[in-house]
């Protein structure tokens, strides 16, 4: 076991392939544990799979100091302070405030840059959805990503107390679905641009304005809630719809995402 800088490592591995170096780019299979033992959630799009420049602060810190001197191959047990991980503010709803992690890596390959590969990505069809602040209502907004084999996450940000700075925090809720349930939602999502009633805007049309991470319909600037099916990061069914299409708030679709993001909001009008 070593110490250096609020980490501990220990390596359970020894790789035999090339050493990761302080600037080097690497794949890295990835799983993170609270000290209590409960492991936390990964990303629903890629599973345990991260992409890291080590050169660049793309990752907590613990992660950065703690890769260099693997081989590719090896598994090496990571202990990180809170200070070099999430700190104080934590990740509500998935890690604590002042948490020690504990990091199980995987060097599984050096690359020359940080871009996705196909092969990072879980197999299956992930859907996206964007929920835009509505008018008015800053941190109204949220994000839900659900894979077809269950796993799913809802982000979103909200405002701390005035004594804390009032200033927004990011949330991100693990939320697992039974499969079935994960890929009927998928299928739905790709009927609805199907139907021209839901007042679905084809993603490549000339119909949406995107202004950074806001979409809005160009013909009268209403904001929109964006759907993406991916697989394995290719595109499927990218399409937007006005927040005041009724058809589709009235859909059976949009209710089962209600239903289930709903409960995890603070604001219950957050889902609405």
């Amino acid at each position: 076991m070593r110490k250096i800088k609020g980490i501990e490592i220990s390596d359970l591995t020894i790789g035999t392939g090339d050493e990761a170096q302080k600037d080097s780019c690497v794949a890295v299979n990835v799983r993170m544990f609270l000290r209590r033992g409960d492991e936390i959630s990964h990303s629903p799009s890629s599973g345990p799979r991260m992409v890291i420049d080590l050169s660049r602060r793309e990752c907590i810190a613990g992660l950065r100091y703690g890769i260099p001197g693997m081989r590719i191959g090896g598994l090496r047990q990571i202990l990180i302070a809170p200070h070099l991980a999430y700190g104080e503010a934590g990740i509500p709803g998935s890690i604590p405030s002042n948490a020690l992690i504990r990091c199980e890596v995987e060097l599984v390959e050096l690359r020359t840059h940080s871009a996705f590969l196909p092969q990072d990505h879980l197999p299956g069809k992930l859907l996206m959805i964007g929920h835009p602040d509505k008018k008015g209502e800053q941190y109204s907004g949220w994000s839900f990503i659900v894979h077809e084999n269950g796993t799913a996450s809802l982000y979103f940000a909200q405002m701390t107390k005035k004594k804390s700075g009032g200033r927004p925090r990011f949330c991100q809720i693990p939320i697992t679905l039974d499969p079935r349930t994960s890929s009927t939602l998928i299928q739905q999502a790709q009927a609805m641009l199907g139907e021209p009633a839901n007042g679905c805007l084809p993603w490549e049309s000339a119909y949406i304005k995107q202004a950074g991470a806001t979409v809005t319909d160009r013909s009268n600037g209403v904001r929109c809630i964006s759907i993406h099916v991916m697989e394995q990061g290719h595109q499927v069914c990218p399409y937007a719809v006005p927040l005041n299409n009724t058809a589709f708030q009235g859909s059976t679709f949009y209710e089962a995402i209600l239903s289930i993001v709903g409960p995890h909001l603070q604001n219950p009008s957050l889902a609405k």
